[in-house]
């Protein structure tokens, strides 16, 4: 037997001691029992503000946020350049590709 436990748990990016993470699980998997599928009434009853059930590295982790994720980083273009953002912190509408020439059926002017 490993002296690793199978259940993580982090809250805002912190990993939980295990037997604090086992504990976390413990209440949680109660909540879930009896609420199917209302993640989101488990963080509201526990004042976190999300609570998400992943697996990563051979564990089962409970990802606790007590604050608002922060924003993601816009993607980078080819070349790495940022994409401009329009007056009002807008994102640039999505490029249209097609070529110079008209498009079929229809009149030139």
């Amino acid at each position: 037997m490993s002296d690793r436990s199978n259940l993580a748990a982090s809250i805002d990016g912190a990993p939980l001691a295990d037997e604090e993470a086992r504990d976390l699980w413990t209440r949680f998997s109660r909540y879930m029992d009896e609420h199917r599928g209302d993640m989101a009434g488990f963080a509201r009853e526990n004042g976190y503000v999300s609570v998400t059930p992943t697996f990563e590295r051979g564990r089962a982790l409970l990802v606790v946020r007590t604050t608002e994720a922060p924003p993601e980083k816009p993607a980078l273009r080819p070349g790495g350049e940022k994409p401009a953002l329009r007056p009002g912190g807008e994102k640039p509408a999505p490029r249209r590709g097609g070529s110079s020439k008209p498009a079929r059926g229809r009149r030139r002017r």
